[in-house]
């Protein structure tokens, strides 16, 4: 089982052309300089690149080809954005929450809410609001989030970039786990290379 990606885009100056095999399970880390096409290729994986052309297959599932285009709505994977972009107005528990309205029916879920929540440590803070969170705080609920709609692939879009040493640190951890836990593909975007070697490494 692996994701298969083929994508062609063409914008002014700039062209994405790739061609990728990656592995179903674990971390794949992709990384390079600013401008290079690391968030252009999560993008058109999430089906927010209209016009890039090309093929997407996950688990032999068509997401896309000459043929097919899975709507973004309907591509099963959780996005976490460089900011947490948490509703200020709704608690943790509620900003978890909003994201099971695009998962799947209970008995297709691939991992619970309640396991989202214990996977990334933040089950003393659901009654919290975002303002009381740090930014460690708040990016873990962010992907908390995308989890609970029970993706088939997850999305991580240098999540780690607008925190300074302490947050990382204390983030690591967390991201950690969901490497040796989730059945399911992580790709990582960061503009530096990782270091860590059991994380498969592109671009």
């Amino acid at each position: 089982m692996s994701i298969q990606a083929r994508f062609q885009l063409s914008r002014g100056e700039f062209d994405l052309d790739v061609d990728l095999q990656l592995p179903a399970k674990g971390v794949t880390a992709i990384f390079g300089p600013s401008g290079c096409g690391k968030t252009t290729l999560l993008r058109a994986v999430a089906g927010l690149e209209p016009q890039a052309q090309g093929e997407l297959r996950v688990n032999d599932q068509v997401w896309q080809d000459s043929r097919t285009r899975l709507a973004v709505h309907k591509r099963p994977i959780g996005y976490v954005f460089q900011e947490p972009s948490l509703f200020e107005h709704l608690s943790v528990q509620k900003n978890i929450e909003f994201g099971l309205k695009r998962s799947k029916p209970d008995g297709d879920k691939t991992i619970s809410l309640d396991a989202a929540v214990e996977l990334l440590g933040i089950g003393h803070l659901l009654k919290r609001q975002p303002y009381q969170l740090s930014g460690g705080e708040q990016q873990r609920v962010a992907i908390a989030r995308a989890l609970a709609v029970s993706p088939q692939v997850l999305l991580l879009d240098e999540p780690m970039a607008a925190l300074d040493d302490a947050r990382k640190q204390e983030i690591l951890p967390y991201l950690e786990n969901l490497h040796q836990q989730l059945d399911i593909p992580l790709l990582y975007v960061s503009h530096s290379g990782m270091k860590w070697p059991v994380w498969r490494t592109i671009w």
